[in-house]
């Protein structure tokens, strides 16, 4: 994956600062996924997109200039995972609710890949890379 192809695909990436950044996920994206065959190329875009995005969350927060691109903040926020969370019990009387924590999503993906249920790319990326899990056979 290019710079360029990776850029059209996410035009709100553009500007991104600092560009070295987006240089160093780009090449960490081209390092992985090879064994997804078709689906590569979208799991490397999704990858960079998220480590973009939780790049930026380390931004101060900042709010664009109008015409300007868009700051890593924004794209923070515009890239945070929204899902709704998992009732893992509740209760009527005195009315209770426990949610679901997110470590059953992550159980199985690889611990350098753990973050992905922070951000709305690494959600699509998990989704997609649950299609390439296989069973381990243990006898």
């Amino acid at each position: 994956m290019t710079q360029q192809s990776f850029l059209a695909f996410y035009p709100q990436f553009t500007s991104y600062t600092p560009a070295v950044v987006l240089q160093e996920y780009i090449s960490q994206a081209n390092g992985r996924f090879s064994h997804m065959e078709d689906d590569a190329e979208e799991a490397r875009r999704l990858y960079t997109a998220h480590k973009l995005t939780l790049y930026a969350f380390t931004v101060p927060s900042a709010s664009p200039s109008a015409g300007q691109p868009l700051s890593p903040a924004v794209i923070a926020a515009a890239g945070k995972a929204q899902s709704a969370q998992q009732i893992a019990s509740k209760k009527v009387g005195e009315v209770a609710v426990t949610y679901a924590t997110s470590s059953n999503m992550t159980a199985s993906v690889s611990t350098s890949l753990a973050d992905l249920t922070e951000t709305e790319y690494g959600v699509q990326l998990l989704t997609l890379l649950r299609q390439y899990e296989r069973p381990m056979y243990i006898p």
